[in-house]
């Protein structure tokens, strides 16, 4: 070999050796990238050579060729190894759509059997309706004549609450009607009992008679009883005893005091006045035995003095029976007795109170906000736990009912209730303003999500009042409102504010983290727990370094 071949030799070992390394690959290896390096090395021998060239050209010829038709080959072998891949996938979908197809075709023979139910159940119903409508010979004005509610309207005969408050008053009524029968009519076998009770009412009426008598000389008030029992002559001892209480009740349960507070002994003037009162009572008490409830009302509303305007009053009005047009004598009462403040005083406590059930009962909550804006009522807390109580709203408060109560709460200032009024309105911006006002604090916050919680109260106490997302977790996860808790956390994600709050979080120690993760796993938000997990190894390695730099040494 002459040193020119040798030195050619040479070059092109450490060329390849280069290349090799180059394409991370050795001589050894059966891969196409090798067989181009042994294609370079061959035509640069070939280039060199002059005895053996044309028989080196052959070879590089055929080498060559035989490498195009081995990367022929393996590239179509790889095409055709993806296509058949491709015709496997192309396969399970057709099933699974095949599949899919049989279930949808199932569904709707199901949906077809319905609709045919429905339409069966449909057709019979209004061959029903058809059949009733032929029977019936009755007309609009008949069924009006005849039914028993009468003198009311169509709108109050399908009012449920109004007909529930009906039914009670009947259910009253009844209940009076068998006391008083079961009190006319005395049983064979407690006829000693009776007989013997008689001859004690004689005793002890001849006793109260004089005693009666002896009392009218100082006090007229009593001119009343002894008529009463003046004319109870024959009659059982316990009827005695019902006619003196219901003679006092029809003047408005007038006991001794409140009349002897007219006058004293030593002032003829007093005693003028108290006569008049007891007249002024006894015209009451015959309006009320004649049924003129209205005009009763008005009497006792308009007493002198405001004598008769009582708690005591509003309770015997509360004992009769509806009068007519289906209004009830109490709610005519307390309208006359709102009417009158102007001339009066504002009714306290008990008596407003009493006069706004009466409303509710005849569903009057106009006359109550208007007696609330002309400030006719003594308001406190039962007023407006009433008013709320008669809202009949499931989800978004819009009821006047509610607006009522709210402004009674405000009135009196009930700072929780009012936030909780305004959140069932749906103004959560305006009940958070007002908590921040009034001064509330977070854990009165907290309280009111887990009253009435949703996504966007929890959204609003995390990002705008600054409460910690840790304690609004837990507040939803105590509370068991997993939906709004996983919603709360999906919000700050997608608006990428869930890294901030966590960092600013300062929540204490019993807030448990690993449960929050551990429940947003369960309910498919992985994402989000692996988040909160590396929030919390976060919040764990900085505890350990403050740890370690708070136990080290120190100067």
């Amino acid at each position: 070999m002459t040193a020119t071949a040798a030195k050619l030799v040479e070059s092109l070992e450490e060329q390849m050796t280069e290349e090799f390394k180059v394409l991370n690959t050795t001589p050894s290896q059966f891969s196409f990238k090798n067989f181009l390096v042994y294609k370079q090395a061959l035509s640069k021998i070939t280039e060199h050579s002059t005895v053996f060239k044309p028989m080196l050209a052959g070879i590089s010829s055929a080498y060559n060729s035989q490498i195009t038709a081995l990367h022929t080959s393996n590239t179509i072998s790889n095409y055709d190894q993806d296509e058949k891949q491709l015709l496997t996938q192309a396969d399970e979908t057709i099933d699974t759509l095949n599949q899919r197809v049989k279930q949808l075709k199932a569904t709707l023979a199901n949906l077809d059997a319905e609709n045919l139910n429905l339409t069966e159940s449909i057709e019979s119903m209004k061959e029903l309706v058809a059949d009733i409508s032929a029977q019936s010979l009755l007309t609009e004005e008949d069924v009006f004549k005849n039914t028993v509610l009468d003198n009311m309207t169509l709108e109050q005969m399908t009012n449920v609450n109004l007909l529930s408050r009906e039914l009670g008053k009947l259910e009253q009524s009844h209940q009076a009607m068998l006391e008083q029968q079961s009190s006319e009519f005395v049983m064979r076998d407690r006829f000693e009992e009776v007989r013997s009770l008689l001859f004690q009412k004689d005793e002890m009426k001849e006793a109260r008679q004089e005693e009666i008598l002896k009392l009218h000389q100082e006090n007229p008030a009593l001119k009343q009883l002894l008529e009463v029992l003046q004319s109870s002559e024959g009659l059982l001892f316990p009827e005695i005893l019902d006619h003196v209480t219901g003679a006092m009740k029809t003047v408005g349960s007038l006991n001794k005091s409140q009349v002897v507070e007219f006058y004293d002994d030593e002032d003829p003037a007093k005693e003028k006045e108290a006569e008049v009162a007891l007249a002024y009572i006894e015209c009451l008490d015959e309006l009320l035995r004649d049924g003129n409830f209205r005009a009763a009302a008005v009497h006792a509303a308009n007493s002198p003095n405001g004598f008769l305007r009582t708690l005591s009053t509003i309770e015997e009005f509360k004992t009769l029976s509806q009068g007519e047009g289906g209004v009830s004598p109490l709610f005519v009462y307390c309208d006359i007795l709102m009417e009158t403040v102007p001339l009066y005083s504002i009714p306290p406590a008990d008596q407003s109170f009493e006069c706004v059930d009466a409303a509710l009962k005849e569903d009057r909550l106009d006359l109550i906000a208007q007696w609330i804006a002309n400030q006719y009522l003594t308001l406190h807390r039962p007023i407006a736990d009433s008013l709320l109580a008669n809202c009949q709203c499931r989800a978004r408060c819009d009821c006047e009912s509610g607006t009522l109560a709210l402004a009674v709460f405000r009135s009196i200032g009930e700072h929780e209730m009012s936030i909780y009024c305004f959140a069932r309105q749906g103004a959560l911006y305006r009940a958070v303003h007002y908590a921040k006002t009034h001064q509330l604090g977070s854990d009165k916050l907290l309280t009111l999500l887990r009253d009435i919680p949703s996504t966007d109260l929890a959204a609003l106490l995390v990002l705008e009042e600054g409460l910690n997302v840790g304690e609004v977790l837990t507040c939803l996860q105590e509370s068991h409102n997993d939906n709004i808790f996983i919603s709360l956390l999906r919000l700050l994600d997608e608006s990428n504010d869930l890294k901030t709050v966590l960092l600013n979080d300062t929540s204490p120690e019993t807030v448990q983290w690993n449960e929050f993760v551990d429940l947003c796993v369960e309910l498919g938000e992985s994402d989000i727990g692996e988040e909160l997990q590396g929030y919390i190894i976060s919040a764990d390695a900085l505890n350990k370094a403050v740890d370690s730099l708070s136990s080290g040494p120190t100067d």
